[in-house]
C-alpha cells in the first residue's frame, strides 16, 4: 500500500545481531528471484501529463506499467518462476473499501489475494507530480514481484515470538520493496533523461514513509541505494541482512 501523507514518525528497534532474529525460510533467504541477475537496461520514455488531468496520467502510467510488465516477465523467465501481469484499475475517486480493507489515506494500493492495483487518480495524487506517478508504480509492482515470487507468502507463514521480531520481519519486507522498485529504476534511469536532483526527490517520497514496519530513513536510504546501485534484484535479500541494516 502506498499513502499519500507526510512522512511519520520514524521508530527506530534497538539494533542486535542478525542471529538474534533469523529468518529461516529459503523461500525469503534464498529466492530464485535473486539469482536471475540484473535487470535489462532498457528505454522507457515518459510521455507528458497535463496539470490535474486524469486522461494523461492513465496513459503516462500505461507506459511505465508496459515498461514494468517487460522488465519484470523476462527477470522471472531467467529465475525460472512463474509470471502472471498484475490487473491495474483506475479511479478518480477512493473507493470506500479495497481488498477487504476501508480505504485510507492511499495513493493506491496493491491486492496480494487478486493480484489487482489500484490507483486513484484524484486531485492530491495527480497534484503530486508525474516523478511520484512513477515512483508509486514501480512500488505497487514490487509489491507484486515479491508476491508472485512468493516472498509474501513466505512472510505470512513466519512464525512470530513477539511484536519486535514481527515488526523487523515487516520493515525487510518493506524495505526490500523499496530495493526493487529503486532496481526497476536503474535500468530505465538513462532513457529517462532525468537528473540527480529527481533520484533525490525520489528518495524523499520513499523516506517519507519510514515508520516502526517501513524502516528508518537511514534503512530506507540504504536499500533503496543498493536497488538503484546495482539494478540487481538480488541486492535485495533484506532477509539475511543484519537487524542494524533493516531498524
Amino acid at each position: 500500500m502506498i499513502a499519500l501523507t507526510s512522512a511519520m514518525a520514524v521508530v527506530l528497534v534497538p539494533a542486535t545481531s542478525a542471529e538474534a532474529r533469523p529468518v529461516k525460510s529459503k523461500t525469503l533467504t534464498q529466492n530464485a528471484l535473486y539469482k536471475a541477475g540484473a535487470l535489462p537496461v532498457t528505454a522507457c520514455p515518459e510521455k507528458p501529463v497535463k496539470k490535474l488531468d486524469p486522461k494523461s496520467a492513465r496513459s503516462y502510467l500505461n507506459g511505465v506499467l508496459a515498461c514494468l510488465n517487460r522488465t519484470w516477465t523476462g527477470e522471472f523467465n531467467a529465475a525460472g518462476l512463474k509470471w502472471s501481469t498484475p490487473k491495474v484499475v483506475y479511479a478518480t475517486k477512493a473507493p470506500v473499501k479495497f481488498c477487504g480493507a476501508k480505504w485510507n489515506d492511499w495513493g493506491g494500493y496493491y491486492c496480494d489475494s487478486s493480484h489487482v492495483m489500484e490507483i486513484v487518480l484524484d486531485e492530491d495524487l495527480l497534484g503530486a507530480g508525474d516523478l511520484f506517478l512513477f515512483f508509486l508504480t514501480t512500488s505497487l509492482y514490487g509489491e507484486h514481484v515479491q508476491n508472485l515470487a512468493g516472498i509474501t507468502h513466505g512472510l505470512d507463514v513466519l512464525p512470530r515470538s513477539n511484536k519486535a521480531e514481527s515488526a523487523e520481519r515487516y520493515r525487510r519486507h518493506n524495505l526490500q520493496n523499496f530495493c526493487l522498485a529503486s532496481a526497476f529504476v536503474a535500468s530505465v534511469w538513462k532513457s529517462l533523461g532525468r537528473g540527480r536532483e529527481d533520484w533525490d526527490d525520489m528518495l524523499s517520497y520513499m523516506r517519507a514513509w519510514a515508520g516502526k514496519n517501513a524502516g528508518s530513513r537511514k534503512s530506507i536510504t540504504y536499500w533503496a541505494g543498493q536497488g538503484f546501485a546495482t539494478g540487481d534484484p538480488g541486492a535485495c535479500n533484506t532477509w539475511t541482512a543484519p537487524s542494524a541494516k533493516v531498524a
